[in-house]
This record gives structure tokens, C-alpha cells and sequence, in this order.
């Protein structure tokens, strides 16, 4: 997704709506599969001397679930802005900014999202939580074992 900044003037902006191949996520397809092409919609201002590019771009991915390790679906729509100060090449590729934008939007851990009744909607497992416990999770016998271990200088 490419603009010219000569065409563009302080009183004419810039549309810009473009389907862009999810190849350029770069997924490794380990966790995570682009399932459809990446839909782009963006306006670029000019201020003065720099240019203002705002607009969104959503696509949809299959993500690993990191509790029950099955693919499921998960939208992406990622908010666009971004300013490209002065000096302007002659072209200038939103692609990357965009691919960035839409990868800032994933989760570090994705999960599928329970029923009210604790169960996966993929698998049918049911999950507990966790019980809280105001206890430490670590015992005074760990520190003592690791006073063992230091070194002698």
C-alpha cells in the first residue's frame, strides 16, 4: 500500500482501501495462520510539511490456544496512525507500518474464552480455576537452599 506525497495537498487528502496478502505478517504458522488477505482503510492529511496517515486494518487469524493447544479463529482490527515527517522519498510503503500495527494487536498467550460453565468450546474440556491463596509461592526452605549454593570467593 503506497502513496505519493507530491499528489497529495493541505486541501486534498488521501483515501486509500486495499486488500494486502497476509504473507506480509510473516507468521511462522506455528502458533498462529493468516486465514484471509488484510483489509486496509486509511486517510493521509498533509500538515504542512509532514503527512498524517490514520484509518484501521482487520483481517482474520487462527490462533494456537495456549490451554487446550487447538486453532481457533481470533479478528484482528488494528487502529492505523502514524506521521511520516519531512523529507519524503518519492513513494512511501504503508505495508510495513500496517503489518506492525496488526501484529501489535495479538496476544502474547492467546486462549479460547470459556463457557459460563468452564468449559472450552473447541474441545468440551472443563477447566477449574485456579484457587486463590494468600499463601507465598515460595517456601522459606527454597532460600536455604540457595544460601547453599553460593560461592566461595
Amino acid at each position: 500500500m503506497n502513496f505519493l506525497p507530491a499528489l497529495i495537498t493541505v486541501e486534498h487528502h488521501l483515501e486509500l482501501k486495499e486488500e494486502i496478502p497476509s504473507e506480509i505478517l510473516g507468521l511462522g504458522e506455528a502458533s498462529a495462520k493468516a486465514l484471509k488477505p488484510i483489509l486496509a482503510e486509511v486517510t493521509v492529511q498533509k500538515e504542512e510539511e509532514d503527512f498524517l496517515v490514520t484509518g484501521w486494518a482487520q483481517t482474520s487469524l487462527s490462533l494456537l490456544c495456549g490451554r487446550c493447544a487447538e486453532w481457533m479463529p481470533w479478528p484482528v482490527r488494528a487502529r492505523v496512525e502514524h506521521l511520516f515527517e519531512a523529507p519524503h522519498a518519492n513513494s512511501i510503503d504503508l505495508t510495513p507500518f500496517i503489518r506492525e500495527d496488526i501484529l501489535l494487536e495479538l496476544p502474547l498467550n492467546a486462549v479460547c474464552r470459556l463457557g459460563a460453565d468452564g468449559r472450552c468450546p473447541v474441545t468440551g474440556e472443563f477447566y477449574q480455576p485456579r484457587p486463590e491463596s494468600s499463601d507465598s509461592l515460595v517456601s522459606e526452605g527454597v532460600w536455604d537452599a540457595l544460601s547453599k549454593l553460593k560461592t566461595k570467593d
